[in-house]
């Protein structure tokens, strides 16, 4: 991350730590001045993360737990607010991940596509014995931008 300002959270790889995640992400973006509708902007980057997390915790580390580490940075020009998920779980092919099929009933699988939606840049890069989920949303009171 190339922004001066990052908040760097090392927690371990459970569901249960969250709302640390969430309440970090509101606490960064409602520092912010002249967002258009923030609330919305907080539980989409929220939503989007926490999948993120969920997929981390349930596939990358599902026999052995172990730890993210989060990146929030927020840039002005343009504005944006960049989330970085560090992991040294097992890796996947984003490639083999199936699209949703809308209309039919499933339980699983809406993550990926979630956070495609949600975020207006969403990358996956898996190195030997690292992996790095990169999601970028853009923000400001002259943004148009997804959900």
């Amino acid at each position: 991350m190339t922004s001066t300002e990052v908040i760097r959270l090392d927690l371990p790889a459970t569901m249960k730590y969250l709302n640390v995640v969430g309440a970090c992400i509101a606490e960064v973006l409602s520092r912010e001045s002249d967002v258009k509708d923030l609330d919305t902007l907080i539980y989409n980057v929220q939503l989007a993360t926490h999948e993120a997390c969920t997929n981390i915790v349930d596939h990358a580390y599902a026999e052995a737990g172990g730890r993210i580490i989060i990146l929030l940075a927020v840039q002005h020009n343009p504005r944006r607010l960049i989330v970085e998920l560090h992991d040294t779980g097992q890796s996947f092919d984003l490639s083999t991940v199936k699209e949703p099929v809308l209309g039919e009933p499933q339980v699983r699988g809406y993550g990926l596509f979630l956070m495609r939606q949600i975020m207006d840049e969403v990358t996956y890069d898996a190195q030997a014995g690292h992996n790095r989920w990169r999601m970028v949303k853009r923000f400001g009171a002259d943004y148009e931008g997804t959900m």
